[in-house]
């Protein structure tokens, strides 16, 4: 039995009759096409990041931000969405990245069954390991469907931070937090 057949009868033991109602009868397709494209990200490499050296000028010394990228994944407990944005900080080394490259970090991680807490390790990991910053800050600020549609039914954002190097403590961490908020709310 493939994926749409066992499908076909997880909406039938529902008592979805797609006889009652014919828009259903494409339903087991549509939904499988939709979890292979959901969950990309289990069978996809994680994405190249293109790098180049940052200018030799004191121009560009202090972090690089990357501000309220959005994302959308499933949470891996009750398979509904979560959603939300990133925001990125790091300080350069030797390398800087360009910023389609961390879009395509988020939304690698995003695309498999998820938890929040998961998933901003495994971005703050990967560009880590990829891009090797003096110093790394990431938050992600999501909205949890299964929290709002069952149990609690609460609306609300959950927010998380993963950081590296030298960006874990001290003064400059809390300005880019205090600039991240800010970039939220210019939004």
């Amino acid at each position: 039995m493939n994926t749409a057949e066992q499908f076909r009868a997880y909406l039938a033991a529902l008592g979805l009759d797609e006889v009652a109602d014919p828009e259903l009868v494409e339903t087991p397709q549509r939904y499988t096409e939709m979890l292979k494209e959901l969950f990309a990200g289990l069978h996809e490499e994680p994405p190249e990041i293109s790098t180049f050296p940052p200018p030799k000028s004191d121009a560009v010394h202090g972090p690089v931000l990357i501000c309220a990228t959005p994302f959308q994944s499933m949470c891996v407990h009750h398979l509904l969405p979560f959603f939300g944005t990133v925001d990125v900080a790091y300080q350069p080394d030797k390398e800087m990245v360009g910023f389609g490259s961390i879009g395509r970090i988020i939304d690698h991680f995003a695309r498999r069954p998820q938890v929040q807490e998961r998933m901003i390790a495994e971005i703050t990991d990967y560009i880590q390991q990829t891009l090797n910053p003096r110093g790394l800050l990431v938050r992600l600020r999501a909205r949890q469907l299964c929290m709002e549609m069952r149990g609690a039914k609460k609306t609300g954002e959950l927010i998380s931070l993963a950081s590296r190097g030298a960006l874990q403590e001290g003064e400059q961490r809390g300005q880019l937090l205090t600039q991240f908020q800010s970039a939220e709310r210019a939004l």
